[in-house]
């Protein structure tokens, strides 16, 4: 981001210096760290959030009033979770009690700055609503988040966002965060946007353009009331730019509707049909399957017959009614109680390839050359664990090597923790999350992995020793880690350790790219908007396909996605 013009600085001094309160703008960033941002898992490292802060840094500098906190993203979690911070950099203006901040994740530079600037002055100020806008917020029940999503390219853009932040500046029950997409071009397929500025209301309610703040007043309450024939609300005429830069198509599709996308030429039908295929019989593919057979859908559940990935683990955690369970348990009372409702069909197979059928359904090949016809396919693969080369990691996988600490930490609590974060942009879980499990931790550091003093002086301040150095083996006794050899020779004894390995997508998922034209986001997994939509009609896609995540949240996506599909044969019979 070029510099501020000195002449700009000059008059945005003179605007500051006349607030008539103190203004503290709170900025999440990642230091060039080899510790993973919590919570962002397989996040990449973060070439904006330097720019961002000297940006920021030269806008706070013009005035006494204004005041910037930096806050480490990886060393605060719990406050990135409370203050609603999914992804740096980030922005945040606080107003008072009571009232979530005003969010913004990006760069901060070209029109969204002059909503930044706009936003300062006003949370100073504390403004009260006009009539027309306090006359649906006043009637607003539970919170309703609010997304704003666009380019700082885009004036419109800049429109858009106003009017979501100053409804969150009138009300605490408006909860508005505007997304600045140069910085995460992945969004735009994850969220399925064919045009921007895009304003998504609760995950799933949408329109491009630009409207007033009154009229997205009205747009929050009737989706908040359910209103079965709430329709977009009025917006600036050619306020709203198509993905891509072509024209806007008519109509303004909401940006939770898919996007189309370039595929092969479509096959025949197959012979053997079903409403839904469920590629993958984990928690997602399974509760999907449930929630179809319950809806009288016909389905077919395909899963490879190699061993799940989380066959070692010694039980499903944090999932309420299966706490302890071993995963092939889960998977067998799963498919019983499916098949006590009927309607769904198991095959141990893995899929090759998934098509466009002339129909507009799809057709599925079998690894074993099988094919089958279905109207709607949910992928619900998983993902890969790539395990390291290291002597002694697959005997303790599983028992005493850990990946995730909400999953498997109980059983290890208060013993003696490793915590390895093997190199630069791998996943590892923050040091002092652990401390809710046990106060004997070590941070194991591999070859180029560096933290900011300051983060190591507040770990070694709670007792938590740093090692530096690659692991050249854990050492164990019948699968039970007793400590880990440094390459450099040292040898630390630890108990537990807390290793994530890299998560790398299901291959099917390249092969979908190619053949259905599938969005991926910028790691290779599927690319969903909020109501598990990829960006091909029809084709969902849940749990670990989308990326790593607990049991229980898996499953409850893939029932997500089977209830959208059923509530669309209700909107649409045809279908």
């Amino acid at each position: 981001m070029a510099a501020i013009p000195a002449n700009v600085l000059a008059a945005l001094r003179q605007r500051f210096d006349a607030l008539p309160a103190p203004v503290t703008i709170d900025y999440f960033h990642q230091s060039d760290s080899g510790l993973v941002v919590p919570g962002g898992g397989r996040r990449a490292p973060c070439p904006a959030c330097a720019p961002a802060k000297a940006a920021l840094e030269e806008l706070t500098g013009v005035s006494a009033k204004l005041r910037l906190a930096l806050h480490e993203f990886h060393a605060e979690p719990q406050l990135a979770e409370r203050w609603g911070v999914e992804r740096v950099p980030a922005v945040l203006l606080r107003r008072g009690r009571g009232f979530p901040p005003l969010r913004f994740e990006g760069m901060p530079g070209g029109h969204f700055l002059q909503i930044l600037v706009e936003a300062i002055g006003a949370v100073a100020r504390t403004p009260a609503a006009p009539p027309e806008v306090a006359a649906s917020l006043d009637l607003l029940g539970e919170p309703v988040p609010l997304v704003v999503a666009g380019s700082m390219r885009h004036q419109a853009a800049a429109g858009a966002a106003a009017a979501a932040w100053q409804l969150a500046l009138y009300s605490p029950k408006v909860e508005a965060t505007v997304v600045e997409l140069d910085t995460f071009p992945e969004l735009v397929g994850r969220l399925g946007l064919r045009e921007v500025p895009a304003t998504i209301v609760a995950g799933a309610h949408g329109f491009s353009g630009v409207t007033t703040p009154a009229d997205l007043a009205r747009f929050l309450l009737a989706v908040q009331r359910g209103d079965p024939s709430v329709a977009p609300p009025r917006t600036a005429p050619g306020s709203a730019v198509a993905i891509g830069g072509g024209p806007p198509p008519s109509g303004g599709a909401p940006p939770s509707a898919p996007a189309a996308a370039p595929s092969a030429a479509p096959v025949a039908p197959a012979a053997e049909r079903v409403d839904v295929a469920i590629v993958g019989g984990g928690p997602a593919g399974l509760q999907a399957a449930l929630t179809l057979a319950r809806a009288r859908r016909t389905v077919a559940v395909c899963d490879a017959p190699a061993p799940a990935r989380n066959a070692a683990s010694h039980g499903v955690h944090n999932f309420i009614g299966l706490d302890g369970m071993k995963p092939a348990e889960v998977a067998r009372v799963a498919r019983a109680q499916i098949e006590a409702v009927g309607g769904v069909s198991f095959r141990r197979a893995g899929v090759a390839n998934v098509e466009r059928a002339a129909d507009g359904g799809f057709v599925l090949t079998t690894d074993g050359g099988e094919r089958l016809g279905a109207r709607h396919v949910i992928l619900a693969f998983g993902h890969r664990d790539e395990h390291p080369d290291v002597p002694g990691f697959a005997e303790c996988w599983g028992d005493t090597i850990i990946s995730c600490p909400y999953c498997d930490g109980f059983e290890h609590r208060d013993r003696v923790w490793g915590l390895v974060v093997p190199a630069v942009g791998v996943s590892a879980t923050p040091p002092l999350l652990a401390r809710h499990w046990t106060d004997r931790i070590k941070l194991f550091l591999g070859d180029g992995v560096e933290i900011p003093d300051e983060l190591v002086a507040r770990l070694e301040g709670f007792g938590l020793a740093v090692h530096r150095g690659a692991i050249a083996a854990v050492e164990h006794e019948a699968g039970k880690v007793t400590g880990v050899a440094l390459a450099g020779g040292e040898t630390v004894p630890v108990e537990t350790l807390l290793w994530t390995p890299k998560a790398l997508p299901a291959p099917l998922a390249g092969r979908l790219a190619g053949s259905l034209g599938l969005a991926l986001d910028e790691q290779g997994f599927v690319a969903v908007n909020p109501m598990q939509q990829t960006n091909v009609e029809r084709l969902w896609a849940a749990g670990e396909a989308i990326a790593p995540t607990l049991a229980i949240d898996a499953a409850r996506s893939g029932g997500a996605a089977a209830m959208l599909i059923v509530q669309g044969w209700f909107e649409e019979p045809d279908r």
